[in-house]
């Protein structure tokens, strides 16, 4: 009995070292694969083993154009340092071969998703060359590596064609999962069933957010009645004053009158010199 579970639980722990996680990232591909041209057979035990990430060396080649050739990556997770290189031969299998003819700049991050880049640096190559493309970057599998960065490899074989005589159509685009984000709580009256109905009907409750930092619209409003109570008040105040001012004029005026009119009934000087 023993002897039969033997090979059974061999055999399961070989499956379990077979993969990385649940998924098709670590069951089926790294973090980042070639979606065309198609790379080599991807597994686990390989995929952080230069130059290439396989056990498999090159298989079916892909015809790739000599000009305005491109590559198109599978994003299954964030990855850095992403380093795209050439190599001419029918079998390249060091990091040497590869180290100098990096053929696109380099990318400092991708987000899962699917992109693609254009090859550089061609100069000098023929129809007919076979070559190899090598995908080299940064990323992580959790609960791997104490939760550090890992290199990951990753190659696709080819044979350039000149352009004329590439017939094929690559799967050339780019789109991240971030194209697809839900829209916010934020943005749906009904998303958040915790708000307040004044929170999300009130016109006032929104209008009072500044969206840069100034002053908000209940602010604003306040200022101008203000504004407009104090000018009135003021106004008020200089009506009062200019008729105080003018009633103790006409006041002083009525004085005058009155004591020139007394003088003029008594008979004052004049009278008393002519009689």
């Amino acid at each position: 009995m023993f002897s039969i579970l033997l090979p059974a639980l061999a055999a399961s722990f070989a499956c379990v070292d077979a993969q990385h996680g649940a998924g098709a990232e670590g069951t089926e591909m790294g973090p980042v694969a070639f979606l065309w041209p198609p790379d080599r057979n991807w597994n686990a035990q390989a995929d952080n083993i230069a130059p290439c990430g396989s056990r498999d060396g090159p298989s079916n080649r892909t015809e790739f154009p000599l000009t305005q050739g491109a590559v198109a990556l599978t994003i299954a997770d964030e990855a850095w340092n992403v380093a795209i290189r050439l190599a001419t031969g029918n079998d390249p299998r060091t990091q040497e071969d590869f180290i100098d003819d990096q053929v696109v700049s380099n990318v400092s991050e991708v987000d899962p998703g699917h992109q693609c880049y254009k090859l550089q640096h061609l100069d000098g190559i023929t129809a007919g060359t076979n070559a190899t493309i090598q995908m080299e970057y940064w990323g992580e599998f959790e609960g791997e590596n104490a939760g550090n960065n890992q290199s990951f490899f990753a190659c696709a074989d080819i044979t350039f064609v000149p352009a004329a005589d590439f017939n094929a159509t690559a799967p050339c685009f780019n789109v991240t999962s971030s194209d697809f984000d839900a829209p916010s709580s934020s943005s749906s009256p009904t998303s958040s069933p915790s708000s307040s109905p004044d929170s999300t009907s009130n016109p006032s409750s929104s209008g009072s957010q500044s969206s840069g930092g100034g002053l908000s619209t209940g602010a604003k409003a306040g200022i101008a009645v203000g504004s407009i109570i104090g000018g009135l008040a003021l106004i008020g105040l200089v009506a009062l004053l200019m008729l105080r001012r003018g009633k103790a004029q006409g006041l002083k005026g009525k004085e005058e009158y009155e004591l020139r009119a007394k003088g003029l009934g008594d008979g004052g000087p004049e009278r008393e010199g002519r009689a």
